[in-house]
């Protein structure tokens, strides 16, 4: 059907939605309500992390640039994906790509691929092997489990290694022990359509902490922009458990397990060498997978700690037409003691084992259906206190893979606090990006074009672009410097900066040959991939919080970026795989957050996300509004409209398959949950 005229401009629009939030602030009597937040803003910068330095240790006392996402910030969002939650995050490029896909990653390189990002839930590594990128459509758990999120932007390689380059995700759950009783949740909408969510949690033995989960979530297609769609619903079905047990009074284990069942539908058109040169598919693409980690925590008499931790992952996936089953198994191992008075000292090392067996299609195969990937590591991370104000901190981690053998990812960072509510940092550290199953070894039909037509206008032959990879690639690999200031005067106001400068070397393109004939009748013009790319990327992040009066919160974001890339002299490239047109110069994030009066809050969040891919996906601004009421008994009522300011956007285009543009609809969602 064709898209109806809004009633309303866009800006008209826009108006009323900030004349109403205005109307709500003024005329909402104060001894009405109660306090916004459970935490304070004070409380907030001194919430421990641990992915930073692999050890707990407060927000506003570490040097990178780290923002959480508090349980209730993420329940208050209204958002349904963990993809759309990192929105928040100052810096963070989301873009919704389909019904079930994003790309999502932070300071450039934005795509459904991207592989600069290290994504962990729970000491578990997310990212696939594959392509060292997150299949965000699989990726789900019960978001009242979760803690918090700790949001890294910029490398961590030195602690987590390889692939830490860009950023670091950190989903943590709550301790079996904080989830006790029985909690439901429906949910019904426009584009999520149900969203179904149960668990249990309580003691058994002594000592001991279970709880058990189950989650179902369908959503329906998304819409080109004629309004029409474009068959890419999706359906989704995790489950698991999490047991915290207290073996002894300085010995805990933890055991987490879980799986996913899911589908998610496609329209695509597959390149074909007969006219008319390429074939419509709908696949209906099955995943599957599931996981177990035990971990194991000690601490040892003289007050050092010692950490095993184990996970086995197994996941299978299909898209395009291919299909893909992989095994990962990975130990890791860490010791935290104090050698002297003013240094701690963490060193450890790790294990990781992957296999995969890959069923290949005319348009996507590899050259070998099987690998076995081994990745083994070393590190040292000191923290040394140089003065009452200065601390300096040093690591590295040493790794040896089976595509570029060994590799060195130092770091250094500088921390000041010359006052309790002042926090100066800086550091400098090497990362590496390394070259994957994917980059080795796909070779992908990319297009057919048809005789006479440009680019091949003069030819009587149809003329194949492929996409290859090489096995002697080398890694990627970043040099990043950042600095950044933190205040936080008091429990009402925080504002947090960082400027980032980073300097890449032989990054991956695509070197071109000349057209050449072939069987059947044809030309071929192969692309392989190359280190043959340099560049720069930087820009800045700052971000306030303030909390003016106790019923009331707004947290504003504002980011720049900027890349400029070249090719080696003399090389033609097809097409550059890194150039970031995919990122947005500009971002802007305004959230406020309102409590009326007890058990009922409000929340409003804008967003500006600027133009990307040459102008292609125009900027936007959206509004999301979600409410909430607390009832008795543990009863609560929500509702979320998002996307408000337009019936649809688009966000992204994605460029490796030949698919129909999805747009992002406005969308509602309302349901009840119950906790007793």
């Amino acid at each position: 059907m064709n898209r109806q005229k809004h009633p309303y401009p866009k800006g008209r629009r826009t108006t009323f939605a900030l004349l109403f939030l205005s109307m709500v602030l003024f005329t909402t009597p104060v001894g009405a309500m109660d306090d916004l937040a459970d935490l304070s803003i004070e409380e907030l910068a001194n919430i421990e992390v641990t992915s930073v330095t692999r050890s707990s240790r407060k927000l506003s006392e570490s040097a990178a640039a780290i923002t959480v996402i508090t349980s209730e910030e993420l329940r208050r969002s209204g958002v349904t994906t963990l993809a759309d939650a990192l929105r928040m995050v100052p810096g963070m490029q989301v873009a919704q790509i389909s019904s079930s896909t994003w790309a999502v990653s932070t300071r450039g390189f934005n795509s459904r691929y991207a592989n600069k990002l290290l994504v962990q839930m729970d000491g578990r590594t997310l990212y696939s092997p594959l392509f060292s990128g997150v299949f965000w459509e699989v990726q789900d758990t019960l978001f009242e489990d979760i803690d918090r999120i700790e949001v890294i932007r910029g490398p961590g390689a030195s602690l987590w290694g390889a692939n830490a380059v860009n950023g670091i995700i950190n989903i943590i759950t709550k301790d079996a022990s904080e989830t006790k009783g029985t909690y439901a949740s429906q949910a019904f909408g426009s584009q999520d359509e149900i969203v179904s969510q149960a668990r249990w949690g309580g003691s058994i033995g002594n000592g001991g902490n279970l709880r058990i989960f189950a989650k179902g979530v369908k959503r329906d297609e998304s819409v080109d922009a004629n309004d029409k769609g474009i068959n890419d619903p999706w359906e989704l079905a995790t489950a698991g458990f999490r047991n915290d047990v207290d073996l002894t009074d300085t010995t805990r284990n933890t055991l987490i397990g879980g799986g996913y069942v899911g589908t998610t539908d496609q329209s695509i058109k597959l390149p074909s060498l007969t006219p008319p040169y390429e074939i419509p598919m709908e696949n209906k693409n099955d995943n599957t997978g599931f996981h177990l980690l035990n971990r194991t925590e000690h601490t040892l008499s003289g007050g050092s700690d010692v950490t095993l931790q184990l996970y086995f992952d197994r996941s299978t996936k299909e898209e395009g037409g291919l299909s893909w089953d992989g095994d990962i198994v990975d130990v890791d191992f860490q010791h935290a003691l104090n050698p002297l008075e003013k240094l701690k000292l963490i060193w450890g090392g790790g294990y990781r084992y992957y296999s995969d067996t890959i069923t290949s299609t005319s348009a996507f195969n590899f050259t070998e259906p099987s690998v076995t990937d081994h990745l083994a590591s070393l590190f040292v991370h000191t923290e040394t206190i140089l003065t009452p104000t200065v601390e300096l901190t040093l690591g590295t981690k040493l790794e040896h893979n089976d595509y570029t053998q060994f590799e060195v990812q130092p770091n250094a960072r500088l921390l000041w606090m010359p006052h309790k509510s002042h926090t100066v940092w800086a550091s400098v550290a090497r990362a590496v990006r390394t070259p994957n199953r994917g980059d080795t070894q796909l070779n992908l039909r990319f297009s057919v074009i048809p005789p006479a037509v440009s680019p091949n206008p003069h030819s009587t032959l149809p003329l194949e672009i492929i996409l290859r990879g090489q096995e002697d690639l080398d890694s990627e690999t970043l040099v990043a410097m950042e600095m950044g200031y933190r205040y936080t005067p008091d429990a009402t106001f925080s504002v947090d900066t960082t400027l980032f400068y980073y300097l890449y070397k032989d990054l991956y393109s695509y070197i071109t040959t000349q057209a050449q004939g072939t069987a059947p009748p044809r030309l071929v013009t192969y692309n392989t991939l190359s280190n043959i790319m340099d560049g720069t990327t930087y820009g800045a992040e700052l971000s306030v919080n303030v909390n003016p009066l106790p019923y009331l919160r707004v947290q504003a974001a504002y980011s720049a970026f900027q890349a400029d890339f070249d090719i080696e002299n003399g090389v033609t490239s097809f097409r550059s795989i890194n150039t970031d047109g995919a990122s947005p110069k500009h971002q802007i994030s305004i959230r406020t957050g309102i409590s009326f009066f007890e058990g009922l809050t409000a929340d409003f969040w804008y967003r500006y996300m600027d133009a990307i891919l040459d102008d292609r996906v125009p900027s936007y601004s959206e509004l999301d509004i979600s409410l909430e009421w607390a009832l008795r008994n543990g009863l609560k009522l929500f509702c979320s409209g998002r996307n408000l300011l337009h019936d649809s956007h688009p966000e992204y285009l994605d460029s490796l398959l030949s698919s129909t543009a999805a747009e992002v609809e406005r969308s509602f969602l309302a349901g009840a949950s119950i906790k007793f």
